[in-house]
């Protein structure tokens, strides 16, 4: 049953209990349908004053894991005294991993009365980007924006970083990934993927694969520096260096040693990615090892120590950002899109800080970073060009016509479908 309806968006805190640094937060999520719980480890020296502003660092956690996963593994001790804002969410429920996405559809739950799919289907990308992290930005002391926003994960959490980190440019400056789900479309992930819902069908929906996919979506991570550490699925320095006599523990050693060679494999591709689309300030290391958390651990300090160092540099947008998405809304580097058309395709869009050329189909609803409030603007639109006032925020919105829309979900990508769309070349400039 496909979803249908949009996401419902809002959240409200029900409870929270403090040990220490440690706040745990019950928040009451629309998108989720649910309360939701998540740790937030707070800087060892937090000012108490509200005026110092701290980075904030999103830990996500890998399959089978919880919001509680992070700091099992010793986080607390790992961070050091890096002066983060630690938030390490929820990414699974009822024993279902939820893969870092808005589910796509959702089984009819057999023998009960069938509610709408939206009311059901796990929303958790919505949660993560468009619910967690405003309210992690409304009630601490963050330096809200990708300069002070990074986000990390292992595993099934390292693929989600990436990912959001793809599909919402300019939403993290920094974005670490260890063994992490980079490409879940690469022939031989797809083979051991399970058949859930989560992004529908890989041969009836690869639009919306493709939009979860971190190596497809590598040319939006431009302007963003990204740490990739994986194993090469060979026994490692934490590993017994032969199979151990108990069949059980042997059997253990080898899943771990499969599964990072698959890490691996997925993640060489993702690196191959980021290099064509020019994506240059990757640190990308691979190295003997398998799928558990000792690698993770030595990962997560190298990671902190990386961080500790890009701090100090100042991340700057790109002058020129090449995005594509499939999502009927997202952001990118302080532009806001909504998109209107009847089917799931990708949005190809060519940004700078005061133009856009868009090429696709249906309607698009824009709305600029911030520019001066209150000032008027003059917005051309191909050959139309109409006066806008921007708001008290200093945004400016207009609408981009990209012609009818498509009445098929796109099955064909690349450049030579593409030329074939309508592109509308839009540009914003401020009236003397």
């Amino acid at each position: 049953m496909p979803r249908t309806e949009p996401v419902a968006i809002g959240l409200t805190e029900a409870g929270r209990t403090r040990a220490r640094r440690l706040l745990t937060l019950r928040l009451r999520s629309r998108a989720m349908g649910n309360v939701q719980t998540v740790d937030v480890l707070l800087p060892p020296r937090l000012h108490r004053s509200g005026h110092t502003r701290y980075h904030v660092l999103y830990l996500l956690h890998g399959a089978g894991g919880d919001y509680r996963s992070w700091i099992t593994a010793g986080i607390e001790q790992l961070l050091g005294t890096l002066p983060v804002i630690a938030v390490m969410p929820e990414g699974s429920q009822d024993g279902m991993d939820g893969s870092y996405a808005d589910w796509a559809s959702m089984a009819p739950a057999a023998g009960t009365p069938t509610r709408p799919v939206s009311e059901r289907a796990p929303a958790w990308e919505s949660y993560h980007i468009r619910e967690l992290v405003p309210f992690i930005d409304e009630h601490f002391p963050t330096l809200a924006g990708p300069a002070g926003r990074a986000i990390a994960g292992i595993s099934m959490g390292g693929g989600g970083a990436t990912k959001y980190a793809a599909e919402y440019p300019g939403t993290f400056g920094y974005v670490g990934t260890f063994s992490g789900e980079a490409h879940p479309l690469l022939p031989i992930a797809l083979a051991f993927q399970p058949k859930n819902c989560r992004w529908g069908n890989p041969a009836t929906d690869q639009v919306v694969w493709r939009d979860n996919d971190s190596t497809v979506l590598a040319g939006n991570l431009r302007g963003i520096r990204v740490f990739i550490r994986s194993g090469d699925g060979t026994p490692g320095p934490f590993d017994a260096p032969a199979p151990p006599a108990d069949p059980a523990q042997a059997a253990v050693r080898q899943i771990q040693l499969v599964i990072e060679y698959g890490a691996h494999l997925e993640n060489l591709a993702f690196v191959a990615a980021l290099r064509a689309a020019g994506v240059s300030d990757v640190d990308a290391r691979f190295f003997p090892g398998s799928h558990s958390l000792p690698y993770w651990q030595r990962d997560t300090r190298e990671f902190v120590a990386w961080l500790a160092l890009q701090f100090r540099r100042p991340l700057r947008p790109p002058a020129v950002a090449s995005i594509a998405s499939a999502h009927a809304r997202f952001t990118s580097w302080g532009w806001s899109f909504s998109v209107h058309r009847r089917v799931r395709e990708f949005l190809y869009l060519r940004l700078t800080r005061s133009s856009i050329r868009a090429t696709g189909s249906g309607t698009v609803d824009v709305e600029t970073p911030p520019q001066r409030p209150h000032h008027r603007y003059r917005v051309t639109v191909g050959a139309a060009a109409t006066t806008v006032a921007a708001d008290g925020s200093g945004h400016v919105r207009f609408r981009l016509d990209l012609g009818p829309s498509h009445t098929h979900q796109q099955t064909r990508f690349g450049h030579a479908v593409v030329r074939t769309w309508r592109t509308v070349t839009a540009t914003v400039r401020i009236v003397a």
